[in-house]
């Protein structure tokens, strides 16, 4: 009778996974671990967003090189608890473990997409859309960029050990390449009031305008980095440049800020 006790209760051990529940228990830590990555991403990007820490600290030092060595890491520990809860526990800890995997793989596969997208645009920050005679910013908005932001230059240029696609390419040409719509306005223009009025409805905040020119600011709603847009009112035509105060890459950011300007000011 005791014998069979015991085989009955080793049993029940077995297709319940308490069997294993001291030596392959570290797949619920695996999960709990796959969340460091997601989390401290999101605590950097809100910590960005309010001011507390830097865009090159939460961003380019924290996102872009802490969070997917950590993933990676979570994605590691979470492949080996999933491969051995699959042979000893599958029932209590398999679920632990596949979320993990879920969770770790989601993040790298995001930061994978985003070395695609980084690969496959211009090193650019800026668009305009007339290059032989340049938009310029008021003299106060400059200021309110701050001396970290990216030096608004009149003919810009990628650097030569930048890129090798598009190295010792000026911006007047990688633009008409990567942003072929963003070119002036032509015919009658919109007055300074009616141009303000369409860039507060797109989500900018107007910095200031006269007859001729209006400004305004543009903040990402997660990073909270900011880009300035400039609009110069000619009695013929109108042209528009937009410029990123810290992204090194807009991809295609700018541009499509520019382009959807252009639509409603055609309309």
């Amino acid at each position: 009778m005791s014998d069979e006790m015991t085989h009955f209760d080793g049993e029940t051990a077995v297709d319940t996974g308490r069997a294993g529940k001291k030596d392959f228990g570290f797949a619920p830590i695996a999960f709990v671990l796959s969340l460091f990555a997601p989390l401290t991403y999101l605590t950097a990007m809100l910590a960005t967003r309010t001011g507390y820490i830097s865009y090159d600290l939460g961003f380019n030092t924290i996102a872009l090189n802490y969070v997917p060595k950590m993933a990676t890491v979570a994605m590691i520990l979470s492949a080996l608890s999933l491969l051995i809860s699959l042979f000893k526990a599958p029932k209590t800890y398999g679920p632990w473990a596949l979320c993990a995997v879920l969770v770790s793989g989601s993040v790298l596969a995001g930061y994978y997409a985003y070395e695609l997208r980084l690969k496959s645009s211009p090193p650019i920050h800026e668009v305009a859309t007339n290059w032989e005679r340049p938009v310029t910013f008021s003299t106060k908005l400059i200021e309110a960029r701050g001396p970290a932001a990216h030096v608004v230059e009149d003919a810009p240029y990628v650097g030569r050990n930048v890129a090798y696609e598009w190295a010792g390419q000026s911006l007047a040409a990688i633009n008409a390449q990567t942003c072929p719509l963003a070119s002036s306005v032509t015919g009658h223009t919109k007055d300074a009031e009616a141009v303000a009025r369409i860039l507060r409805e797109q989500g900018y905040v107007v910095f200031g305008k006269s007859d001729w020119r209006v400004e305004a600011t543009w903040e990402d709603p997660w990073w909270g980095n900011k880009s300035d847009i400039v609009v110069r009112l000619d009695p013929d035509k109108t042209d528009i440049r937009s410029v990123s105060r810290e992204e090194a890459v807009d991809l295609g950011g700018n541009c499509q800020r520019v382009t959807a300007l252009i639509a409603r000011l055609k309309s």
